[in-house]
């Protein structure tokens, strides 16, 4: 059974609220969560269940349960999976972020994503290099696409962040499954389909 799960008001904005926060951040509303032109999508763009992760690069627990997410994401064939940055490990993620979105300007985000995700969890800029290097990517090229857009990709990151933090997330992953936020990750893979078939029973609950 899921406990962790916080349910979003049928209004396009989230209830939840850090717990401590002396001037908490603005309350996400769900549209603006849901879709953003800039922001990397997988799976079907088309699903009726979007699933966003915020993640980073350098998140060893995101890594290990990349598999996991893409395997109930492909099987399922009905899930917009949407891919927040939020750079929560320093310098690193940044620039792993960096080139994974001047990437996807160059029509290669999923090759350049898995790549990043293959790797250990601490990144250097060899690392990503070696990455890229072995799909015949240089990070030069898509750090070139990523600056041509430099400053929509940074208001990019800062939302991602401002949206985390407005959730009350503590770390990577975490997760907004239609209107209900799952912070932290699954511990199974059944606890993941559950939360998508919750998700699409609330969206549709005549077709329960």
């Amino acid at each position: 059974m899921i406990s962790r799960r916080h349910l979003l008001a049928a209004a396009p904005a989230i209830l939840a609220k850090p717990a401590l926060a002396q001037e908490p951040a603005p309350v996400p509303k769900l549209p603006e969560v849901h879709y953003d032109p800039l922001v990397p999508v997988l799976g079907n763009p088309q699903g009726d269940v979007t699933i966003v992760e915020y993640f980073d690069y350098q998140c060893g627990v995101c890594k290990r349960m990349h598999p996991l997410l893409l395997d109930v994401v492909a099987k399922d064939g009905q899930i917009r999976l949407v891919m927040r940055d939020w750079i929560i490990f320093g310098e690193g993620s940044h620039y792993a972020a960096q080139v994974a979105l001047g990437a996807q300007a160059l029509g290669r985000y999923l090759e350049v994503h898995l790549a990043l995700m293959a790797t250990g969890s601490q990144l250097s800029k060899g690392d990503v290099f070696a990455a890229l290097s072995a799909i015949g990517l240089t990070p030069a090229s898509a750090l070139a696409a990523y600056r041509e857009k430099a400053g929509a990709y940074e208001a990019l990151l800062l939302r991602n962040d401002a949206q985390a933090m407005g959730f009350g997330f503590r770390g990577t992953p975490s997760f907004v499954i239609g209107n209900a936020v799952y912070p932290g990750a699954f511990q199974s893979r059944e606890d993941m389909v559950q939360a998508v078939a919750e998700a699409r029973a609330r969206q549709n609950p005549s077709a329960v």
